[in-house]
């Protein structure tokens, strides 16, 4: 088992290990065997998809749009909408027939965003729209399209930085009890190296709060437990994959952390087909933006 090294990502509260510049090397291999830097980097991308996923369930009824920036593995937890940060919506003003927290349809465009918690600042660009899928009736019903959604994150100290743009659909139906959501999306990511890498993904996941009743789409994701299951390719370079992601146990997503992934335990697995040959890439979460990355 590897374990990325703690000094890393650096912030306030502490120190982070996170798999976001250990080993993000370009190296290939020629066999069929994914090397540890080549599952690394997998888990990086894999991870920063699952960690969107809360970010994704929900909308704010006060600023019109999501709640957080997107994750960025290692840096602190970003609100969407700042003092620098005020994205234009079209319409400025929204219908919404059913009187829920979703508007019928609702433009959201990040342009010219920015973010600072220093060693860190952030940009963020593209658009996403929000529409409810059942504008007639009052429910918890949110489909969220994203358009080249990027959100670019450098540590000042280091000046290493990382990016990832997005396009895609993201469909969530459920109750205040727990969320169901089709995630079919593209991630284009940029690693500190300079290395770039697409995953395309069609996964089911399911949303349980710890606490019974305490989903509204208008708040903020309470804590509780993901399960996350699907498929996606992974490519870099001249190097693709084929990609079967499964959670055992589930990922628990802890909403008082303030760095990303916002996880404090749980598995997430991918098994990895390379010329016909299968990795099993294990991302063990021990902690508020710490993992543990190993291929058998």
């Amino acid at each position: 088992m590897r374990r990325m090294p703690r000094n890393v990502w650096r912030f306030a509260a502490g120190t982070v290990a996170v798999a976001a510049f250990a080993a993000c090397s370009n190296s290939t291999s020629p066999s069929s065997q994914l090397t540890q830097a080549e599952a690394n980097n997998v888990a990086e991308v894999v991870t920063t998809d699952a960690a969107a996923l809360p970010e994704g369930a929900t909308f704010s009824s006060a600023t019109g749009t999501t709640f957080a920036a997107g994750p960025m593995l290692g840096a602190p937890v970003m609100p969407a909408a700042t003092a620098n940060c005020t994205p234009t919506k079209t319409p400025a003003s929204p219908a919404n027939s059913d009187g829920d927290p979703v508007p019928d349809s609702v433009h959201v465009d990040f342009t010219g965003c920015t973010f600072s918690n220093p060693p860190y600042t952030a940009t963020l660009s593209g658009s996403i729209d929000f529409v409810d899928p059942t504008p007639t009736v009052t429910d918890r019903a949110l489909r969220t399209r994203y358009t080249d959604f990027t959100r670019s994150v450098t540590n000042t100290t280091t000046n290493l930085t990382r990016s990832a743009k997005e396009n895609g659909t993201r469909t969530i139906v459920g109750t205040a009890d727990a969320l169901q959501i089709a995630d079919t999306m593209q991630t284009d990511y940029t690693f500190a190296t300079g290395t770039t890498a697409t995953h395309v993904r069609k996964w089911a996941a399911n949303f349980t709060a710890d606490q019974a009743g305490s989903i509204q789409i208008g708040s903020p994701l309470p804590s509780g437990n993901w399960t996350v299951n699907g498929s996606s390719t992974w490519t870099s370079g001249t190097s693709s994959y084929s990609l079967s992601v499964s959670t055992n146990p589930p990922l628990h997503f802890n909403a008082s952390c303030t760095v990303e992934p916002r996880f404090d335990s749980g598995t997430l697995t991918a098994v990895v087909t390379k010329n016909s040959t299968t990795t099993n890439v294990t991302v063990q979460f021990t902690a508020c933006g710490q993992y543990t990355v190993t291929r058998s």
